[in-house]
């Protein structure tokens, strides 16, 4: 039993590993390391510190959840791991078909993004808070064997003890 159990810790320790040595080979960073703490800390200032320290985990397991996944499928879109960070199911179906728009807008290829990076944080003026993102992804046109990027802010709400995710204007 104890041999097992240091098996699988063993395994669990070269997998990780190999993913950091993956990710530095890339140049990737993990989330919301690219901006630093005098970035964020004004947009973060007047948020209650419960919300603060929430953030940056939650919206990194949102990104992560949709990313590697085709968002034009139904699959997707009835996947309730996602849809708890939105208030309701008009919001969510409202930043769903937004992503989907310009995901295919910005040529990734089955609106399938690889990688979302945390770009910066903000104030909205309304109080929330501004995540500028790059979603990306392999590019979708012919002959351009470079990959396809998309920037764009989400606004997220502290309401009621929770972190949401408010869609913009379809």
């Amino acid at each position: 039993m104890a041999r097992t159990t240091l098996a699988v810790l063993f395994l669990a320790l070269n997998l990780l590993t190999l993913n950091l040595a993956g990710c530095a080979s890339r140049g990737e960073t993990g989330w919301g390391e690219a901006i630093t703490e005098a970035d964020h800390s004004g947009a973060l200032s007047e948020v209650p510190e419960e919300a603060r320290l929430a953030l940056i985990p939650l919206s990194q397991i949102f990104y992560g959840r949709i990313t590697s996944r085709r968002f034009n499928s139904r699959a997707t879109f009835e996947d309730p791991s996602v849809r708890q960070f939105f208030p309701s199911v008009a919001a969510y179906s409202d930043y769903y078909a937004a992503l989907v728009d310009d995901l295919d807008r910005a040529y990734i290829l089955y609106n399938r993004p690889t990688r979302v990076d945390l770009l910066g944080i903000d104030r909205a003026e309304s109080g929330s808070l501004l995540l500028s993102l790059r979603f990306v992804g392999e590019n979708d046109l012919p002959l351009r064997w470079w990959n396809a990027q998309l920037e764009r802010v989400d606004e997220w709400q502290w309401r009621d003890g929770q972190w949401y995710v408010v869609p913009g204007k379809v």
